[in-house]
């Protein structure tokens, strides 16, 4: 009978003992849930894209998304950002532009193929906050590249973090950076010369204007080349000349060249002249030097220069087809042949004895 009492009285307190650990186990369970991080990372490129040899920003910002209030363990976060090759890493400033703060680098790389960049955060992530910092790059040659982000942890992850968030993609296009804004370009006759006239509203180190010229559009040689202001951001002018444009259509553009040799083309301007033919002969000439035109009304007259610019024969009124070089010494001259409607036909010439 005892033992029957001392059995039964025994069952209020194992319920006891098991309603406790239940409680402590459930309480247990709701801390660990309620320390839970949920942490993400996120990239916000700057600037929709950036011109190739200029500079630009990535901001990155990792963010405690749990509204609990825990923060992540001391030097626990440890971001990784990667960039295409044509993209090179400057610096790590905070989104301010000052010194980081909150971050060490633990290494900072620009290798051939390896464009990376590994932090690790110093301080505490309080609940439902984020810390940034921005990534200073330069543009090192055209392309659209993904730039990637990946949040790791130094220790153990922290717990109830969901990795779906730890990574991140952006892109920072990288397009032909033109050095200059040209906002103008004209061709137009004078005479028996082209003139060139273009206007720029904006340089970037801008080194110079190749001007070219064809004959049909496709092959082109550079008869001129003007010295650019360099850089500016209000309005300039520049102008050359043809002063020996071809006979028939004349096609012109400008190859704009920067400091660090990209470039770019001008549209493309259109020019036709119609000359008297000319002919000069023979060449090297030795007593007489022959010009043939056809009509000879239409010749204002007929200048035989050095090459240094001196000059040893003008026509008269009398106009000849034969020039007497008797009096000329050996070496090279230029002949020019001027209409009175302005075009001037050039020549050089060699005077051999």
């Amino acid at each position: 009978m005892s033992t029957v009492q001392s059995t039964h009285t025994s069952y209020p307190t194992m319920n006891i003992k098991i309603r406790v650990l239940i409680i402590l186990l459930a309480f247990s369970l709701f801390a660990r849930k309620g320390n839970a991080q949920d942490l993400d990372i996120n990239l916000n490129p700057q600037q929709a894209l950036i011109l190739d040899k200029t500079n630009g920003a990535l901001e990155v910002k990792i963010c405690n998304c749990h509204t609990a209030n825990v923060a992540s363990g001391n030097d626990k976060l440890r971001p990784q950002i990667s960039f295409p090759e044509n993209l090179t890493i400057q610096d790590i400033t905070n989104t301010d532009g000052s010194a980081l703060t909150g971050f060490s680098i633990q290494s900072l790389n620009n290798a051939p193929g390896n464009h990376t960049v590994r932090l690790l955060m110093n301080t505490s992530l309080a609940n439902a906050s984020c810390a940034s910092f921005l990534i200073q790059v330069k543009g090192n040659g055209v392309g659209a590249g993904i730039i990637t982000a990946t949040l790791g942890f130094q220790g153990p992850q922290t717990v109830g973090n969901f990795t779906a968030n730890d990574n991140a993609l952006a892109t920072i296009p990288v397009q032909v950076n033109f050095p200059v804004e040209l906002k103008e370009f004209r061709a137009k006759k004078e005479g028996g010369s082209t003139i060139l006239e273009w206007t720029t509203s904006e340089e970037i180190n801008a080194s110079h204007f190749d001007v070219q010229r064809s004959g049909n559009g496709r092959n082109w040689q550079t008869f001129a080349t003007v010295k650019a202001k360099g850089d500016s951001k209000s309005q300039i002018n520049y102008t050359t000349r043809d002063s020996t444009p071809l006979n028939g259509e004349n096609f012109y553009r400008l190859h704009m060249i920067d400091i660090d040799e990209s470039s770019t083309y001008s549209a493309i301007r259109k020019v036709r002249f119609e000359f008297e033919p000319v002919l000069v002969f023979p060449n090297p000439a030795t007593n007489i030097l022959n010009v043939k035109i056809n009509d000879w009304s239409k010749v204002r007259y007929i200048i035989i220069r050095g090459i240094n610019g001196q000059e040893f024969y003008r026509s008269t009124d009398k106009r000849t087809s034969q020039i007497n070089l008797m009096p000329f010494a050996p070496g090279s001259y230029i002949v020019e042949v001027t209409m009175h409607n302005g075009e001037v036909n050039t020549f050089r010439i060699a005077v051999s004895k």
